[in-house]
């Protein structure tokens, strides 16, 4: 005979709580350990993006010179300031939006002052776009508070050091690159080497503010020196600097320093601010990223590669040269 003892249901057993917290703890020991993973995954990814962007771009450079024989300049001369970016279009399968460009006239609003005001505003309201081919994913895709499309990918202008002495330095005219202001240059004066000139890097878009930075992070800012003053290294101090700009990157269609072009004067994510004047026809840059210890750089050979940020000074500006002569080793 059962006894009531017998009938009696089994007692579920739940989890006490010194378990729960275990579990709990175990858990967040496990995300704690995976997320930085995924989050090296994904910059992975987004580097590895970036790298086909700029090869890209290099490409599309190929089908230019095809095209009309030589690489297409950094800019038209003032006011047709259109950018090496914004000629590449048809060969990045941006046709259509290249449709909607007018060369024959400016390319923003801010520079058609005697043009064709509506041909101008087209030209304008194109340059809003934002091209995914022109922006890195480790980056934003736009400088805050602008409305037009950003540009991560600047054409290098060459080393920076374009004279024999501080006065012509950092210009942006007759320069030693492959891409500067009404530049005409093709392979054949790519004397050192199609696999030894780059031709495009990145820079940071900048953050908007145009203030001084707190501390020294110069990452998004840049000095601006007044009108056309010369941009010397005695000029471009923090301490010294009359203004600031937050603005760096933020239109692919303009063909200035501060948007489309940049220089080797610093080697890659260098400590120091960049620095342009006014009219954007000098600046001492240096090419910078989101990415953890360099910078993805385009050579001419239509190749592209991580830059270490410890590079050789000599050597990083001699990369930038198409007709130095230097001799290029393991970078």
């Amino acid at each position: 005979m059962l006894s009531s003892e017998n009938l009696r249901a089994p007692r579920a057993r739940g989890f006490t709580l010194i378990e729960l917290l275990v579990v709990i703890a175990i858990i967040a020991i496990l995300i704690a350990l995976l997320l930085p993973a995924v989050q090296q995954a994904r910059e992975a990814a987004r580097r590895a993006q970036c790298k086909n962007n700029l090869k890209q771009l290099a490409l599309a450079l190929h089908n230019y010179e095809s095209s009309h024989r030589v690489f297409p300049p950094g800019g038209l001369g003032y006011p047709f300031v259109w950018s090496a970016q914004a000629q590449l279009l048809p060969y990045v399968d941006q046709a259509s939006l290249k449709n909607l460009l007018v060369y024959e006239v400016p390319p923003l609003a801010s520079f058609g002052a005697g043009y064709d005001a509506a041909l101008v505003d087209q030209n304008d309201q194109a340059a809003r776009n934002r091209l995914s081919l022109l922006l890195c994913p480790s980056d934003s895709d736009a400088v805050p508070g602008s409305e037009y499309g950003g540009n991560s990918y600047p054409a290098c202008a060459g080393s920076g050091i374009n004279g024999t002495g501080d006065t012509d330095d950092g210009s942006i005219s007759n320069a030693d690159g492959v891409i500067f202001s009404q530049s005409r240059i093709g392979f054949r004066d790519v004397t050192d080497g199609t696999s030894n000139t780059i031709v495009f890097s990145e820079h940071l878009l900048g953050d908007g503010q145009d203030v001084a930075p707190s501390g020294n992070d110069y990452r998004r800012r840049v000095i601006e020196l007044s009108l056309g003053t010369q941009t010397t290294p005695a000029a471009c101090t923090p301490a010294s600097a009359p203004a600031w700009s937050g603005q760096r990157g933020a239109k692919w269609v303009n063909g200035h320093l501060a948007d489309t072009m940049y220089n080797h004067w610093y080697g890659p994510n260098a400590r120091e601010p960049d620095c342009h004047n006014g009219f954007h026809n000098f600046a001492l840059t240096s090419a910078r990223s989101a990415h953890e210890g360099g910078v993805q750089a385009a050579l001419v050979d239509g190749s592209a590669r991580f830059v270490s940020e410890n590079i050789d000074l000599t050597l990083w500006r001699a990369l930038a040269t198409r007709s130095g002569g230097e001799v290029i080793g393991e970078f």
